[in-house]
């Protein structure tokens, strides 16, 4: 009887523990400095915003993808790309801006990708993923644009 109870106990401090880190995840993404707009990390910081608001219009304004050199279309990528939102049950996550390596007029930016899911790998498994995104932009004039189709896969 007395294993059941600690189980039961571990099994709440477990619960207890994961409603903890999900807030700290969603809350810490709130007040956020926003980096110079006319720089790659401001730029991929401002689709990721977008993105996590559920601006698509405005996260599309920061793409330049092209295939067979025509710039995908808009309602294309929310098809291909943006999953759908039809579960209520999206996980929470924050993103990180890592290593930026500027060339000319490319660059590229690691990203890491936190996402909380509060089912996880059972009641003592991780419910915390990270995950790393390389995102290449290109300089055009003074504003830079995603070129690669990043993947929003930890939104599903």
């Amino acid at each position: 009887m007395k294993s059941a109870k600690r189980l039961l106990f571990g099994i709440g401090v477990a619960i207890a523990a994961l409603a903890v880190i999900a807030v700290v995840l969603v809350f810490t993404q709130k007040n956020v400095t926003l980096l110079p707009q006319d720089t790659p990390q401001g730029t991929v910081q401002r689709f990721l915003i977008a993105v996590q608001s559920k601006d698509y219009p405005q996260a599309y304004n920061y793409l330049q993808i092209t295939e067979k050199d025509v710039k995908v279309s808009y309602d294309d990528w929310v098809r291909f790309d943006v999953p759908s939102m039809s579960s209520t049950s999206q996980p929470a996550w924050k993103a990180t801006l890592g290593k930026t390596t500027i060339s000319g007029n490319n660059a590229s930016i690691e990203v890491f990708v936190d996402t909380f899911r509060p089912n996880g790998n059972g009641p003592f498994g991780s419910s915390t993923y990270t995950q790393l995104i390389q995102f290449q932009l290109t300089k055009a004039g003074n504003t830079w644009l995603i070129t690669t189709r990043p993947p929003l896969y930890w939104l599903y």
